[in-house]
């Protein structure tokens, strides 16, 4: 199966590459890393969401997914050793924090929430200073590219920030969200905390 799909992307890789100027083979090595994520993302967004549907917590999964991958983007994060690993810890971690998220608005009051949310945005914060980017060993970092990264990161999280301050006043009305939110950063926290190790 895995062979099949490398073999493909190669051979649009190959296609793809021949448009460009430039060495062959540096741009078939480019044309397939994008085809790669392009497919894998997408087919990794499909299953997720469906599962979630299936489930009946769509709404909360989609907003979890949203905050935890537009601080993914920027800080990076531990990465699985093959793709259907992440596939598969994806479908179910998501698809588990829309669930949950729904779940702990009906249990939980405004105190418990919030303290919940400041504890996730205070390390949040914290890892993002600290380790963003985080990229796996092998494909690190451009050096001059991870003080910009940061940034960015530390952009994202203050959006997150304001976003909640604003929801948070009609608290009753957007407690699943709040919470879907909160668990989509804590999911990236975690990512980006080194307690998960990437492997070559």
């Amino acid at each position: 199966m895995n062979k099949l799909y490398e073999n493909r992307i190669n051979s649009w890789a190959g296609v793809l590459a021949q448009q460009r100027q430039g060495n062959l083979e540096d741009n078939k090595a480019i044309m397939a890393y994008a085809l790669h994520v392009v497919i894998f993302n997408s087919l990794v967004i499909f299953v997720t969401l469906a599962f979630s549907a299936l489930l009946g917590n769509l709404y909360t999964t989609v907003i979890a997914f949203i905050a935890s991958g537009s601080l993914r983007i920027f800080t990076g994060g531990y990465h699985c050793v093959n793709p259907l690993n992440c596939l598969a810890l994806t479908v179910v971690l998501f698809t588990l924090y829309g669930k949950v998220a729904v779940q702990i608005s009906v249990m939980m009051g405004f105190g418990q929430i919030v303290i919940f949310l400041l504890i996730t945005l205070s390390l949040a914060l914290w890892f993002i200073i600290k380790n963003a980017p985080v990229a796996p060993p092998n494909k690190p970092v451009k050096v001059e590219r991870r003080p910009k990264l940061k940034k960015i990161g530390i952009t994202v999280w203050a959006l997150w920030v304001i976003i909640l301050g604003i929801i948070v006043i009609d608290f009753n009305s957007y407690k699943e969200v709040i919470v879907a939110i909160g668990l989509g950063l804590a999911s990236q926290t975690l990512s980006i905390s080194g307690v998960l190790k990437n492997k070559k």
